[in-house]
């Protein structure tokens, strides 16, 4: 009898540090990745204001909607990407959500918008819409 009381202890404690490990790994999910404020592009950062000071925005239609913003193709341009239309690229958000854009046509088809930094792709599925866009990494 006292040897099952142990094991239904060791039981109930080896529950409850699962639940404690799963319920941290989950959190930790929720955490913001980066600054709000930065969106990291092969390695450099870019102040989202700058940036629609620095580029010319273009009204776009995506989704039968009309947008403002900036081309994606002039920012990894300016980032220094060589021969850009040779990579794939990492689009990952402040929620850690990520999308692989893997052709250059699709990238430079891309634009980024100010009022939710998202990067927005008009020929493209919503689920490449990276919202609060955190980084552009060339892979």
């Amino acid at each position: 009898m006292a040897d099952a009381k142990k094991l239904n202890m060791i039981l109930v404690a080896v529950a409850v540090a699962i639940l404690l490990v799963s319920f941290s790994a989950f959190a930790y999910t929720l955490v913001p990745k980066g600054d709000p404020d930065i969106v990291v592009i092969n390695g450099q950062d870019y102040e989202w204001g700058a940036l629609f000071i620095d580029f010319e925005t273009e009204p776009f239609t995506a989704n039968d909607v009309a947008y403002e913003g900036i081309s994606l193709e002039d920012v990894i341009i300016d980032a220094g990407v060589e021969d850009p239309a040779n990579h794939s690229y990492r689009l990952t958000g402040l929620d850690g959500y990520q999308k692989d854009i893997t052709d250059w046509g699709d990238m430079r088809s891309g634009y980024l918008t100010l009022e939710d930094h998202r990067a927005r792709f008009p020929g493209m599925t919503q689920s490449f819409w990276v919202a609060d866009l955190a980084s552009i990494e060339v892979i």
